[in-house]
Parts: C-alpha cells; sequence; structure tokens
C-alpha cells in the first residue's frame, strides 16, 4: 500500500505546473462538450500517434520481458511511470503505475483519459502482428490515480 504523503507528494510534482491549470481546464471544457465515450476514443487516437512515433524502440521485439523494458525506458524519459506486462492465462495483463493522467486532467477524467494507455498499447500490440480480435481494455474499476489495470485478449463482451 503506498502511503498517502507519499502519493500526495509525488501527485503534486507530476505534472508541470505550468501546464496543469491549462489541462484541467481543458479537462472540463472537453466533459462539458462531449460524452465520456467520445473523449475515451479521442484519447485512444492520442495514444495510437504517441506509440507510432517510437515504434521503431519495440518493433522488433522477441519477448513479453524486452517489451516491458523497452517500453519502460521511454515511460520514464517522459516521466510516465511505468508499465508491468503479466501473462495471463488467457491475456496479458497490463499494469500502468503512476501515470499522470488523474494529476493532469483531474481525477474524474481518469474514465476516459485511460483511452490514451489503451491507444498506446493497443498500437504496440498490432505493431507486433496482433490481429483484430484483439483487444486492450480496461480492468473493471481498476483505474485509480496511481494505477491502472488492462488486459490485453480476445475483446469480452
Amino acid at each position: 500500500m503506498i502511503n498517502s504523503s507519499f502519493e500526495t507528494y509525488f501527485r503534486q510534482h507530476q505534472v508541470s505546473h505550468q501546464w496543469q491549470f491549462m489541462l484541467q481546464a481543458l479537462a472540463q471544457v472537453l466533459q462539458g462538450a462531449e460524452d465520456t465515450e467520445s473523449l475515451k476514443a479521442l484519447f485512444f487516437k492520442v495514444g495510437e500517434r504517441m506509440a507510432r512515433e517510437i515504434e521503431g524502440d519495440f518493433a522488433s521485439v522477441e519477448t513479453l520481458a524486452d517489451l516491458q523494458d523497452r517500453i519502460n525506458v521511454r515511460w520514464s524519459e517522459w516521466h510516465w511511470g511505468w508499465v508491468h506486462f503479466k501473462e495471463l492465462e488467457d491475456a496479458i495483463g497490463i499494469e500502468h503505475h503512476a501515470a499522470p493522467l488523474a494529476q493532469a486532467f483531474g481525477e474524474d477524467s481518469l474514465p476516459w483519459t485511460v483511452g490514451l494507455l489503451q491507444g498506446f498499447y493497443q498500437t504496440v500490440f498490432e505493431v507486433l502482428g496482433a490481429g483484430d480480435a484483439m483487444r486492450v481494455e480496461t480492468v473493471s474499476h481498476s483505474a485509480t490515480p496511481m494505477g491502472i489495470v488492462l488486459r490485453f485478449g480476445s475483446a469480452q463482451v
């Protein structure tokens, strides 16, 4: 369990003060103009773009551990936390820790800003050869300011 004082300190330093006010105002405007699914789709596209920009970093990986290491180099450079991949029975678990989404856009934005990570990881797995039947999805009620749990596998109905 993360000490709440440590979490508060960490989150206060996650997003540059010069951008935090503007990003939270932007989030409020977006939430007033669009529904959650539309915003999630928009952020999915942002995540896709981010992954495409760095696909050379991971396009040739051969193991899940190597993929994790390569992506974590970028997340660290960007101060976007880190990811842990876990092989599950029928999917790949994706645990992304300390993404600055809640701090940048406000905690109320997590239901739609998580789309950025979905789009990012979806694109990563597509670059590596995943088919259309495989999707990155949010694990129900798993998004918190310090951790977002996703799964990559056959689409859940």
